[in-house]
């Protein structure tokens, strides 16, 4: 299970089963880190592990792979900013990092496929043949999505955060031919939905979005959707100065 308590990574590394990688992931010879670590927890005797002497030497690739530098130092993760963690999060994706996440809906992975060590492993992977895309996402009932990402890790097992990240992706990737998929969730009973929807509308259609976000500004039922509303205002502002 997930859970903050056992830090599975620490384990390993003492345990000689890898070394701290500067993106903070475990590095396993031939596999690099493309590994998936468990733990048992027991009161049994067991003889101790040795840990690696091995180390990322000057290699630094990951650090700057990351799309928002969530990896702040060597070895230091800003989790607050790492679009794996935020994909996972309860919350409103935050604004300044959502032209970063690009047309992900899930996990990122950037600072796994930069690092050299896991290149080998990497390259015998066969692509899927058919990827996930916002719109599937958007426009599928729940129990679709849900058993389609039944080994995704969602919080509560509730589709609505991963319609989140989806509508995030869409204003990334999408065009006008996706705004009536957007328009059905700024109409959506859900206000986490519609202010994502509201974004995503803004990145393709500002004007039209600013549209949007007058009537809601003067029906918002949370307050964070009213700043929403008021971020795309000013969106509009700024596209018409350019413009």
């Amino acid at each position: 299970v997930d859970d903050d308590r056992l830090v599975d990574r620490a384990a390993a590394v003492r345990a000689g089963i890898g070394w701290w990688g500067k993106s903070t992931m475990v590095l396993t010879p031939g596999m690099g880190p493309w590994v998936l670590i468990g733990s048992v927890v027991t009161d049994a005797p067991l003889p101790r592990g040795v840990p690696m002497r091995r180390t990322c030497g000057t290699c630094d690739a990951c650090i700057p792979a990351c799309p928002t530098d969530a990896i702040i130092a060597p070895g230091v993760l800003d989790a607050r900013r790492c679009l794996a963690a935020i994909f996972q999060s309860r919350a409103d994706i935050p604004r300044d990092v959502r032209k970063a996440a690009g047309g992900r809906i899930y996990g990122c992975d950037d600072c796994l496929t930069a690092c050299p060590p896991g290149s080998r492993a990497l390259a015998q992977v066969a692509p899927t043949d058919r990827m996930l895309t916002p719109v599937d996402v958007l426009t599928m009932d729940d129990e679709e999505l849900e058993r389609i990402t039944s080994h995704w890790y969602v919080p509560g097992r509730k589709m609505r955060f991963v319609r989140r990240n989806a509508l995030v992706a869409i204003g990334n990737t999408g065009g006008p031919a996706d705004i009536p998929t957007i328009m059905a969730y700024v109409e959506h009973e859900d206000d986490m939905l519609v202010r994502h929807a509201l974004w995503a509308l803004g990145q393709i259609d500002p004007e039209g979005a600013a549209h949007v976000a007058e009537r809601l500004g003067a029906t918002a039922r949370h307050d964070a959707t009213l700043h929403e509303s008021a971020h795309a205002l000013r969106h509009r502002g700024r596209h018409d100065g350019l413009r």
